[in-house]
């Protein structure tokens, strides 16, 4: 092999032939250089958001802003790190030094939306710049018009400070006025130059990880195995795709609404081609760009979004045993069509900070979407939801906010030969709860129940997963706000699975102060004992109920996943109500009267 490979400052590096074991070695390396600055970064950082949830994503990119590696945090995190990077250098390129430090959030140049605030460190060898270190994290304010969450802003400069290709730190040297710019713009100053801090550190070591690599390896062998591991990604999902028969799929839903219509739900329409080894997903039919914070932006969320749901289809790990690398050669398999000025691709200056339900329901629709072609890797519809509920106060004593975002899990639809998975962040979030004692151990809130949703389980063969509720309450007077989604739209089930239930959000619930909260809400005042409620949706079922073992539909009854009343009539299984078992002859007569009933 002689061709040219990656690019330091207009020179080319020669690709040469890296050995099977060297090669194993260096993808390795790759990986844990990306998990370790995720590593770095959640156990220094200050906010729950980053230090509990991980809502974070790492990697390291060539000079080009290839994807080399990415951390295994949050799915879409991750995979828009290189847009940052291709961002940053419409602004700086050629303009960048050994030394530097590079604040970026401008989602029209790459950023996930403006809170996903990204540290970008340029890696330098032997005076060239060969790539670079960057991880991105959830700062809990960037300066939006309301606490950390703002779905009323009309445009970008409403919803967020931007920062767009600033240099914190220029050969080595801090930009003193602009750090203070940045913290004086912010209502939790203390808590962003702690997390600030942590993401140059997790930053840093990734540098000097990929440094080592260079100096053991040679800069031409790191750099060709960095190549290989791109096209063996690229051919591994083309191995894939290509199983899978050509053709045209679709499948879409409904938002709930842009935030300030209310009641007036927003489509998210996805087609899927498959023509020999790739593939299209095409968005066009969804709802045009929205007047509020509702919308998606495309390189930095649309894209990875889309490409995380595709490399979880094909190259589920459970299937494969072989590792595969998160790296910039899945993306080549896929392309994408999203209309300028639509939801998932909308004009500057467009406000794009709550984009996450849309990207969730467009993940849930590219799933169902090739369900009748690959039935056995699918689930039915899955909550697709995030109610990230930011709660926040001013703190007299120290003379700043407090702000508080938590993500509330979801759950996924039941799948072949499985059951949904009950309480869980799902499809393209990946993060963690955040635990009760967490939360009252530092804030003026007392969290007075949490535990699984009591609903009943969509019914299948295989039932839907199912959510979670929590309860909140005030001990101080303070502010509410959520990005939320899904309380008119249920889960679909699939292949005859029933389907799940809806979202729900209310404050002061069993008193007589009682009021339903749409799904998103910019700033509503609590006084000190309010209480907010959040129901995240539950899934689908997956497959005719009929066929679900008697002894599974009995322990559903005995954990109240499915009432005693309904087993009969959803499952066709008869359960004696005294001795809390099954009567087999009489669960065979029904389900096969009910089986004729259907045949005839």
């Amino acid at each position: 092999m002689s061709e040219a490979i990656g690019y330091i400052q207009g020179t080319d590096i020669k690709r040469v032939s890296v050995d099977p074991v060297t090669l194993q070695v260096l993808g390795g390396a790759f990986k844990m250089i990306a998990q370790e600055m995720g590593i770095v970064l959640y156990r220094m950082s200050y906010s729950s958001i980053i230090r509990e949830s991980e809502d974070l994503g790492a990697g390291i990119c060539d000079a080009k802003g290839r994807q080399i590696c990415e951390s295994e945090n949050s799915p879409m995190h991750a995979g828009s790190v290189g847009g940052y990077i291709q961002g940053i250098l419409q602004k700086l390129e050629g303009n960048i030094h050994d030394g530097d430090v590079i604040i970026h959030n401008h989602p029209y140049y790459g950023a996930s939306h403006t809170p996903d605030v990204q540290i970008n460190i340029p890696i330098f060898y032997e005076g060239a710049l060969i790539g670079y270190s960057a991880i991105n994290a959830h700062l809990v304010d960037v300066g939006n018009a309301g606490a950390g969450v703002a779905i009323d802003a009309r445009d970008i400069y409403a919803e967020a400070r931007i920062y767009n290709a600033l240099k914190l730190y220029e050969r080595g040297k801090l930009n003193e006025q602009l750090w203070d710019m940045i913290l004086d713009n912010v209502r939790t100053p203390s808590m962003n130059a702690n997390d600030i801090n942590a993401l140059i550190a997790a930053a840093e070591h990734g540098k000097k990880r990929f440094l080592e690599l260079i100096e053991k390896f040679g800069l031409e062998t790191v750099f060709s195995a960095s190549e290989e591991w791109m096209d063996y990604s690229e051919r591994m999902l083309r191995r894939e795709i290509a199983k899978v028969p050509d053709g045209v799929y679709h499948a879409e839903s409904y938002l709930d609404d842009d935030g300030v219509n209310l009641g007036k739900p927003l489509r998210v329409s996805t087609t899927i081609t498959i023509h020999g080894d790739s593939l299209t997903v095409d968005l066009t039919g969804s709802s045009d760009e929205v007047m509020t914070a509702f919308n998606v932006p495309f390189e930095g969320s649309t894209r990875p979004s889309i490409n995380t749901a595709i490399h979880d289809l094909f190259l589920d790990d459970a299937l494969h045993s072989e590792y595969i690398p998160q790296n910039e050669g899945l993306e080549r398999p896929v392309h994408i069509i999203a209309p300028k000025g639509s939801i998932f691709n909308p004009n500057f200056p467009r406000a794009s900070s709550a984009r996450f339900n849309q990207v969730n329901r467009m993940a849930d629709c590219i799933v169902r979407a090739l369900a009748p072609v690959m039935p056995e890797r699918v689930s039915a519809g899955s909550s697709a939801n995030i109610h990230y509920i930011v709660y926040s106060g001013f703190n007299e004593e120290v003379g700043e906010y407090w702000v508080y975002g938590e993500v509330t899990e979801g759950s996924y639809g039941g799948r072949y030969g499985k059951d949904g998975i009950d309480t869980i962040d799902c499809l393209i979030a990946n993060t963690r709860n955040v635990p009760i004692e967490e939360t009252e151990w530092h804030l003026p809130l007392r969290v007075e129940r949490y535990e699984i949703a009591p609903v009943e389980a969509a019914k299948g063969k295989w039932r839907g997963g199912i959510g979670v509720v929590r309860q909140t309450r005030f001990l101080e007077n303070g502010i509410v706000g959520c990005e939320g989604d899904r309380h008119f739209n249920s889960p679909p089930g699939l292949f005859g699975g029933g389907d799940g239930q809806p979202a729900s959000l209310v404050k002061n619930p069993g008193t007589d102060q009682e009021e339903a909260m749409p799904s998103k809400v910019s700033a509503d005042y609590f006084k000190a004992g309010d209480v907010v409620q959040v129901i995240s949706p539950s899934s689908g079922g997956y497959g005719n109920p009929l066929e679900r073992d008697p002894q599974l539909v009995l322990h559903d009854v005995l954990d109240d996943f499915c009432y005693l009343e309904n087993a009969e009539a959803d499952y066709g299984v008869v359960i004696d109500p005294v001795t809390k078992l099954v009567d087999v002859e009489a669960t065979a007569r029904v389900r096969a009267a009910r089986i004729q009933e259907f045949a005839s």
